[in-house]
Parts: structure tokens; sequence; C-alpha cells
């Protein structure tokens, strides 16, 4: 299982995380996974929700929830949005 680092800026605290995550790992996944861990790092700033999504910070475009990482072309330095 290769590993990719993405960097994931969350707005509820204006910070970018530098999250290391499976490539093959689905979006929906990923979204739980990173919102389990900013509730642990953001606390007091963002609280887990169920309606989360995972975009892509340059464009706003959010990420298909059925598809991988690899599938989506999403690399090392790659650049999204948690919200």
């Amino acid at each position: 299982m290769n590993k990719i680092i993405v960097q994931v800026y969350l707005p509820s605290n204006g910070k970018n995380y530098d999250v290391r995550i499976p490539e093959d790992m689905y979006v929906h996944d990923a979204v739980d996974v990173l919102g389990d861990l900013f509730a642990e790092a953001a606390k007091g700033f963002y609280c887990k929700s169920d309606v989360n999504i995972l975009c892509f910070r340059d464009k706003g475009e959010s990420l298909p929830q059925d598809k991988t990482l690899k599938e989506l072309n999403i690399c090392n330095r790659t650049k999204l949005m948690f919200i």
C-alpha cells in the first residue's frame, strides 16, 4: 500500500496540515479519517460532522465520494480543503 502526503487546509482554523494517507483509499473513507484527525488536532475550531466534504483547494471542486485518491490523480503535495 503506497501512501502519499497531501496538504489539507482546514478553513475553520485557517491552518494547513500535511497528512499521510493511502493512495488507494476511497474519498468517503478519507473524509471519515480526516474528520477524526481534525476533531482531535483542532479542538475548539472543528467538530466532526456527517456532511464534511473534501475538495481540491485551488478549484473548490468537491471530490466524488466513490473514487479512490489515485483514481482522481491525487499525489504527493496535492492541495486539498476539508469543509
